[in-house]
């Protein structure tokens, strides 16, 4: 599968750009600031619906344009074009198309056209939160494993309800027991498979990683990938139970697949503390 058309109208720095790829390797040259990242940035929208960048869609229309458009045509193996249009008009929800139909919800897009996104700003994936990291191992799964992509969502609601109830609770000194049992009910199978699935993806990454990064450190260096998740102790309907006192005095959700994180070593050592610049880089 490949790109073979990009089509951009007043897209961040374009007003207009029209792009033929080759099947092959494709390289953007130009001078700092001529809007090679945009490009980068437009295919992403065309495989994740949304920028890499900047999460605001309506920061990316060109300055005193009312919109902006990104049509891009892929060939696929075995099957003809497929044309994918993004629109998104300043104060209007943002319109997403395959072959000019549109979706009804934007997740069922993810994982057509699959793609791997790589920037300056990976440093961050060792330096910055554990939400970066659940993120970007989320966006590898979910292009692949459209089940995955759906236990995120629905989990990902239900934590947003029950943080929603838990803040109420605090402002109104009141507790319903009940009313955040249904919520925990909806969490808890969710929970489980997101945490079985994000272990085998990474049991099976983590030779390949290693493989790869033998070969860029001509083997002077050890690295592993250490997977911290509540539940590798204890099921998501437990750990609820034993930190409900917690969660009321946060106000919010404390436990569960949603505070899981990476840990990268080189040598044993975490990275983040101890890894020189150009070990994070590599």
């Amino acid at each position: 599968m490949y790109l073979k058309k990009l089509t951009l109208f007043n897209f961040k720095n374009y007003e207009e750009a029209n792009l033929d790829f080759s099947e092959k390797l494709n390289c953007f040259t130009g001078s700092n600031g001529a809007g090679k990242t945009n490009l980068l940035d437009a295919i992403h929208y065309l495989s994740f619906t949304k920028s890499y960048f900047n999460l605001i869609d309506s920061q990316n229309i060109k300055h005193d344009a009312e919109f902006f458009a990104i049509h891009g045509q892929f060939v696929r193996n075995g099957s003809g074009p497929d044309d994918v249009s993004c629109i998104q008009k300043r104060n209007v929800k943002k319109q997403l198309k395959i072959n000019t139909k549109e979706y009804d919800r934007l997740a069922d897009h993810i994982g057509l056209f699959p793609l791997v996104m790589v920037s300056p700003y990976d440093r961050d994936l060792i330096n910055e939160g554990s939400d970066l990291r659940r993120k970007y191992i989320d966006s590898v799964i979910s292009q692949f494993d459209r089940n995955y992509l759906e236990d995120l969502i629905v989990y990902n609601k239900a934590l947003a309800q029950r943080n929603a109830l838990l803040k109420q609770f605090g402002e109104r000194r009141y507790f319903d027991e009940a009313s955040l049992d249904i919520w925990d009910e909806q969490m808890k199978s969710p929970a489980a498979r997101i945490y079985a699935i994000r272990k085998e993806f990474l049991d099976g990454f983590l030779p390949v990683f290693n493989k790869y990064f033998e070969f860029i450190s001509q083997g002077k260096e050890k690295v592993d990938i250490l997977y911290h998740s509540d539940l590798s102790g204890s099921d998501m309907e437990q750990l609820l139970k034993d930190n409900l006192q917690r969660d009321l005095s946060s106000r919010y959700t404390t436990t569960g697949v949603h505070k899981d994180d990476l840990e990268l070593l080189i040598d044993g050592f975490p990275v983040k503390k101890f890894g020189s610049q150009g070990q994070q880089k590599s």
